[in-house]
């Protein structure tokens, strides 16, 4: 039987939120794309202001991939994942996932990141599989809309089901996350590993059954 362990990626696998190194360097890339960084700073306010949620910013953020062939994105992805997330990884991140590929763990990122670089992210790191927020492409360019949804909470579980991954031999699976928001992809896992936990989620594994909290640098 298949042991599984599932990652999310901001602050458990990485140091920070990759979204904003990302788009710093995206626009370093292709200063053309300023014109939707523009459009995007009445939405970032809102955003600030906690009048719009993280899902309906992320919409807006994909806008400023629009009209740039595949090609040049993956190209840009690929160099972010290769030359900029190094700096980021959690040491202690990097044993435990070369400690379970040793025990033949079939590895999945599963994040809110862009899959526009997550997922060489994860190949860099010898994943089996990674989920990502993804970008909606037509002809060969990215539209600037997002495909499907957000992959952050309840939505992390749609997407296991619609990879066919269910929680049904969960004792044998392992799941590591940062945050509470994570409770949906974590409960396809008996092992349920906090790390770096902010007071809220802290508390919560204190009082539930298991989950172990660690400390990685």
């Amino acid at each position: 039987m298949m042991r599984i362990a599932f990652f999310d990626l901001d602050k458990t696998i990485i140091k920070k939120d990759s979204l904003v190194p990302f788009m710093i360097f995206y626009l370093k890339k292709n200063p053309k794309s300023i014109i939707y960084y523009i459009k995007l700073i009445p939405y970032l306010i809102l955003f600030f202001l906690k009048i719009i949620d993280n899902n309906k910013i992320k919409y807006k953020i994909a806008s400023i991939f629009k009209n740039i062939t595949v090609e040049f994105g993956e190209k840009i992805g690929k160099e972010f994942a290769d030359s900029i997330i190094p700096n980021l990884y959690f040491k202690d991140a990097l044993d435990e996932i070369k400690k379970l590929k040793s025990q033949k763990y079939t590895l999945i990122l599963i994040t809110a990141s862009f899959e526009l670089y997550a997922k060489f992210i994860a190949k860099n790191l010898g994943f089996d599989k990674c989920m990502g927020t993804e970008l909606w492409t037509f002809r060969n360019k990215f539209t600037g809309y997002m495909y499907g949804k957000n992959c952050y909470g309840a939505a992390k579980r749609y997407r296991l089901f619609t990879e066919h991954i269910f929680p049904n031999h969960k004792h044998k699976n392992i799941a590591y996350s940062d945050s509470i928001s994570d409770l949906p992809m974590l409960n396809f896992a008996e092992t349920k590993i906090c790390v770096n936990p902010n007071n809220k989620f802290k508390k919560y594994a204190k009082n539930n059954e298991g989950f172990f909290i660690v400390k990685w640098r």
